[in-house]
């Protein structure tokens, strides 16, 4: 069982840099827009697989955004097609700097994945 368990890229990576293995699953963060703005929403992929490459199913996937001065978003990640893939969309209110926090749950884990991503007008 792993919980709470945070990762943290430890550098400024855009959206769609993000692929690491955490307790026996393998995730793969991608975006559309690769590089996310202020004018349109972000797409946000999560693809989910155990270590025999196997999807991951029935995990809640959740994608959370801050910025310094307060401002957030929380958005899930949906259950989508082919199995073992999460979307959801993100409409960034404004530019500058994010702390991107992908929190995925199953079972009795969840652990967190942390990235940095500027988000441009």
């Amino acid at each position: 069982m792993v919980i709470g368990l945070v990762l943290s890229t430890g550098s400024l990576l855009h959206a769609g840099a993000l692929t690491s293995e955490v307790a026996g699953i393998r995730v793969e963060l991608t975006s559309r827009p690769s590089e996310p703005t202020t004018k349109a929403e972000t797409e946000y992929v999560a693809r989910l697989a155990d270590q025999a490459g196997a999807p991951v199913t029935g995990a809640r996937v959740t994608l959370r955004g801050g910025m310094a001065d307060g401002m957030n978003v929380v958005t899930p990640l949906r259950a989508a097609e082919p199995v073992g893939v999460y979307r959801g969309r993100v409409l960034f209110t404004m530019e500058g700097t994010w702390r991107l926090t992908l929190r995925v749950a199953r079972e009795s884990d969840r652990f967190e994945l942390t990235l940095t991503e500027r988000v441009r007008r």
